[in-house]
Parts: structure tokens; sequence; C-alpha cells
């Protein structure tokens, strides 16, 4: 199920790898935008461009598609210039502004807004492919990233935490053969020739554990299913096998009953 996830995810990721930077421009000099739309165009990690004139549009477009970049005129046509810059360092963190403008007096002014992307009209190419293939790199990452997160999460949820008299243990549900209840303790037997003596009851160890891959054998017993070989109806045992080990497990005529109608794998 992880595995088939992952690599779910990874193919996606991987078919928006080619072409996957969105632009926003907004830029009111027609001559400018055709200038560095002609560029974009051309580059084959571009899957988008858009186009406005002013802030206000421009507001609309982030909300509509939200872009990797956004080449920002400076200073900005319309109502909301300021708005737009603070707008987009606050809820869209992960969009790259870049300001483009016609005077290299404004560069510090794009400093004091915290803006470390700057191009001088008209935009030139090796530039502006320079900026976008770094921004296509942190995505690149930010992938990899979240696949990795996803093993560590999933791998950390399929271990169970138990208290035993020698201190907390971690488990992978996978570990566990059977369990038998002991009063209020319950004799867990583990793969490698392990057992340990939980303190919790049966019944909430259960509970913790995958209902698809375990189930009781009776009031005393759980066992988890993947390693159940033979089912003996006649002496209401079942045969657990692991590692060349054989175990076997009491069960009652009800429990058995009902196991020989599964379908184990």
């Amino acid at each position: 199920m992880l595995l088939s996830l992952v690599l779910n995810f990874k193919s996606r990721s991987t078919n928006r790898m080619e072409h996957k930077i969105c632009v926003l421009i907004v830029d009111s000099v027609p001559e400018s935008v055709t200038h560095t739309q002609e560029i974009l165009s051309v580059n084959l990690l571009i899957e988008r461009i858009d186009i406005v004139e002013d802030s206000d549009q421009a507001l609309l477009k982030i909300l509509h598609f939200n872009p990797d970049i956004v080449l920002l005129e400076f200073p900005s046509k319309g109502e909301k210039a300021t708005e737009l810059l603070q707008f987009i360092k606050t809820k869209f963190t992960d969009t790259t502004i870049v300001f483009i403008s016609d005077s290299k007096d404004n560069a510090v002014q794009a400093i004091h807004n915290g803006i470390y992307h700057y191009l001088l009209k008209p935009v030139q190419k090796d530039k502006l492919n320079r900026i976008i293939g770094q921004v296509h790199l942190i995505k690149q990452n930010s992938v990899q990233l979240k696949i990795k997160q996803i093993i560590e999460k999933s791998t950390e949820e399929k271990r169970l935490r138990f208290h035993t008299s020698k201190g907390y243990i971690l488990i992978d549900q996978d570990e566990i053969l059977y369990c038998m209840a002991d009063g209020i303790f319950t004799e867990m037997y583990l793969t490698r020739n392990r057992m340990e003596v939980i303190y919790m009851f049966l019944s909430k160890i259960e509970a913790l554990v995958d209902p698809n891959d375990f189930l009781r054998s009776s009031r005393k017993y759980l066992i988890n299913k993947r390693y159940i070989r033979k089912v003996f109806k006649n002496s209401n045992t079942i045969l657990l096998f692991h590692d060349g080990k054989e175990y076997l497990v009491k069960g009652s005529k009800q429990h058995i009953r009902n196991l020989t109608k599964l379908n184990i794998d």
C-alpha cells in the first residue's frame, strides 16, 4: 500500500517536472510583455504563462492558478500594488517574485521589500532562464522531500509503542506472530525468536493493530493472519509458520469455524 502510494506520487510528480513551472507576467507595457513571453515560450520547463496588466488583475489570477513565478513590473500599476506584494509573501510563500523594471534605481526598493530577484527591461534571456532553473530545482527538491516525509511518516505510524518490564519498545505490527492473554498482561511472540510481556490487555492490543491483518482465534489468542499455514478443525488448533519454525495456537470452535471460511493469502 505504501509502495503503491509513493510510486503513484512519484509518477505524477515526474510528469509535472517536464513542464511544471507556471508564470504570471504583471506588466503594463505591451512590447515588454511580448519580449518576455517569447523567452518563456521556448523554455521547456514552462507549463503555463498568464498575463495581466496591473496588480488588481494579478490578485485574481494568483488566487485562480497559484503561479510558481510572478514577474512583477515595478512600480506596479493598479490600486493594490502594495497589497499584492504582501499577499504573495504571506499567503503564497512558495511563489517566487521577480521585479522587472526600466531602471536600476528601483533595485534598492526591491531589496527593501524583501525581493532579491531583479531584472531590467528588456529582460535578458539568460538571466530569466537562470531564475526559472533555480525555481525548478527547488520544486524538484520539494517533491523528493514530500516523498521522503510520506515514507517516514508511514513507517513511523506502522510502529506500535508498548510498555514492558524493561521500558518502552517500538514494534512493527508485521513482527508480531501472535499474542496470548495472561491476565492484565499479554505475551507477545515476535519474529526472530523474541517474546515480550506487554503491560496491556489483549483487547487493547487488538484495537491497535490492523484488523485486516489480525484476528482472534479465541478469547486468549490474537494471531497475525500472514503467518497462518494450517487450521486443524479436529483439535481446534492453528499452525503458524515463520523462518523455519512452527507455532501451535489454540482456537475456540466458533473461531476455528469462522477461520476456515476465510480466504487467507
